[in-house]
């Protein structure tokens, strides 16, 4: 339990930890709190990681997200409205709203298609919030899925008066978040949101890049090799709104593809992947360019993508393509039986 915090802070909070010095003084830390045990880890925003033991713990406290000015081309949206458009881009059939909850099952063949995503706080019933988690977590075990909720977090997005409409919902996501954490569910597949203006054309010289309605036997092989005949992955990838599907394939097989669906008027994009022995040429970027044109003739004029933590070529490839980090969310899952 670490001290001075009411409640006590967990993995994925922003928080500040005032430790004690071997020469006996005393520091402060901030950043995010990625490990709550002994010894307890905080990454700052420089990247840096702290490790501080337990007994050299003096207080630690949760504190607000940092507020930063908007970066260049950069969307001004909530936290909260734009996870819901993104679970729009990938939706299961069945899906099932409980107050500011939206329960998802697709049978864990996907972590953001099979969790309950949380935006606020569920319907009052039986139980309050403890309670309102046993009934979700039956519902997903009734349907194939783990025990398991999205909880998404403000990093410092510039997003005005979007922000105070988002504080009370994310309040509520928070208090969850330490529901679940009392509960000893592990906290998994931290993952950044990034936004951006949709990219133009790319001036790469690459092979021709076709665009399909539906993904075929070659988009399968190379994004989700053995899911081709996966009847609920193949409703998931046809779920949103409208999305179209990229490949490259100067043979009969794919060498790059990608997905891109458009929801609430945004270019939401996915599944993008290059076979190793054809990266860094420039293919992924031409797929991206050409789903974006396709998405902007759809009516979009921003793109948003979720990106797991530690794939820094993704990352720096969106980058790139001028997209910065929204917001971030992670899963509790419950412990396994």
């Amino acid at each position: 339990m670490l001290p001075s915090s009411d409640p006590p802070p967990s993995a994925g909070q922003r928080v500040v930890v005032r430790h004690r010095l071997p020469d006996g003084s005393a520091t402060d830390v901030v950043g995010e709190l990625e490990r709550a045990g002994d010894p307890l880890v905080v990454r700052r925003a420089d990247g840096d990681v702290v490790e501080v033991r337990a007994h050299d713990v003096v207080a630690a406290r949760r504190v607000p997200p940092r507020v930063r000015r908007p970066r260049p081309g950069e969307p001004v949206v909530g936290v909260l409205d734009l996870e819901a458009a993104l679970a729009r881009a990938w939706l299961p059939a069945g899906a099932e709203p409980d107050g500011r909850w939206l329960l998802r099952s697709a049978g864990d063949r996907t972590r953001r298609a099979s969790s309950v995503l949380a935006l606020g706080p569920p319907e009052p019933g039986a139980g309050g919030l403890p309670g309102a988690v046993d009934r979700a977590s039956a519902w997903l075990v009734a349907r194939g899925s783990t025990p398991r909720f999205q909880l998404p977090r403000s990093t410092g997005a510039p997003v005005g008066a979007a922000a105070r409409a988002d504080a009370a919902g994310l309040a509520a996501v928070e208090d969850l978040d330490a529901e679940l954490d009392g509960r000893g569910w592990a906290r998994v597949s931290p993952t950044t949101v990034m936004v951006g203006a949709l990219p133009g054309a790319s001036d790469t010289a690459t092979a021709p890049v076709d665009l399909l309605r539906a993904p075929d036997a070659a988009w399968s092989r190379l994004v989700r090799p053995g899911e081709a005949d996966d009847p609920v992955v193949a409703a998931l990838l046809l779920s949103a709104p409208d999305q179209a599907f990229a490949v490259v394939r100067p043979g009969t097989d794919a060498v790059a593809a990608g997905r891109m669906a458009v929801a609430d008027g945004w270019a939401v994009l996915t599944d993008l992947a290059v076979a190793p022995a054809h990266r860094r040429r420039g293919l992924a970027r031409a797929a991206v360019a050409e789903l974006s044109s396709w998405a902007a003739g759809r009516g979009a004029e921003r793109l948003a993508l979720q990106v797991a933590d530690g794939n820094d070529g993704a990352r720096a490839l969106y980058a790139s393509l001028g997209l910065v980090e929204h917001h971030r969310y992670a899963y509790r899952e419950a412990p396994r039986a």
